[in-house]
């Protein structure tokens, strides 16, 4: 019978996941070219609002491969946090996938990042360039920037009526529990902050429990759910960057060729 109670109690019924990412590599001197042709190219220029999109716009891709490529992760109060064990394991197996070609991940340290920058967790921004700086004094080329949320629920299921029981708070599983994390990511340009690839994932993981086993089993299940969350983001980042490598690897050789033929002529 014990037997029995503990493969009630660990038995994970469902595992939902879900992801996309999105990748960008346009120009923003393509972007800006379309001001020179509005009408209201004069008004805009007088604009607070629209100068600083002017500017904000004003940056090209530059993807180039083998690269350093940095890892950081975005802890508890949005702070540049050293990524944890088991998800730097899912970080490193998408990098194996990827080969040498793609060159190094190399984790963002925190140590680095506050010898150069005191700005880690106060807003969005501002631990967005904690990060670059950090990376910047790694020599990093690009960063992949992620964070991961998370949180279970327990609700009763048809044995609750155990629960007016002593014994059925230990050996009757009462509860159905649920834990879902997200995990999120953006892969930037140290350099000059480009937004190469954002992408998402959902997790959910399903569960029973006793009553008195409940606290350690929702513990387990929201670890579980943030780790199939980290490894299908890093196995979608794989995929778009050797989507974005084609990418580019495609505008420099058409860049290429019209060098070249400018030449000629």
């Amino acid at each position: 019978m014990k037997f029995k109670h503990t493969l009630l109690l660990t038995t994970i019924a469902l595992t939902l996941t879900a992801c996309a990412t999105v990748p960008q590599y346009t120009s923003g001197q393509d972007y800006l070219s379309r001001y020179n042709t509005s009408k209201n190219t004069t008004f805009a220029q007088n604009t607070g609002t629209d100068a600083a999109v002017h500017h904000i716009a004003a940056v090209e891709p530059d993807l180039r491969f083998p690269a350093r490529i940095g890892l950081a992760r975005i802890g508890e109060y949005g702070r540049l946090v050293s990524v944890p064990m088991d998800e730097a394991q899912s970080w490193r197996s998408a990098a194996e996938t990827l080969g040498s070609e793609f060159g190094d991940l190399i984790p963002v340290s925190p140590l680095v990042a506050n010898m150069v920058s005191s700005q880690n967790g106060k807003n969005g921004a501002e631990v967005i360039d904690h990060i670059r700086r950090g990376a910047a004094r790694q020599h990093l080329d690009y960063v992949i920037t992620y964070e991961v949320s998370d949180k279970t629920k327990s609700d009763g299921n048809a044995l609750r009526i155990a629960d007016l029981t002593v014994l059925g708070l230990f050996v009757l599983p009462s509860r159905n529990l649920k834990a879902e994390a997200s995990a999120s990511a953006i892969l930037l340009d140290v350099r000059n902050g480009y937004p190469y690839l954002t992408g998402s994932t959902f997790a959910d993981k399903k569960g029973i429990s006793t009553v008195i086993g409940k606290g350690d089993r929702k513990d387990k299940l929201r670890n579980a759910a943030r780790q199939v969350a980290v490894s299908q983001i890093a196995a979608e980042f794989a995929d778009g960057l050797r989507d974005l490598k084609l990418v580019a690897d495609g505008v420099k050789l058409a860049e290429a060729r019209a060098d070249y033929s400018d030449s000629l002529n």
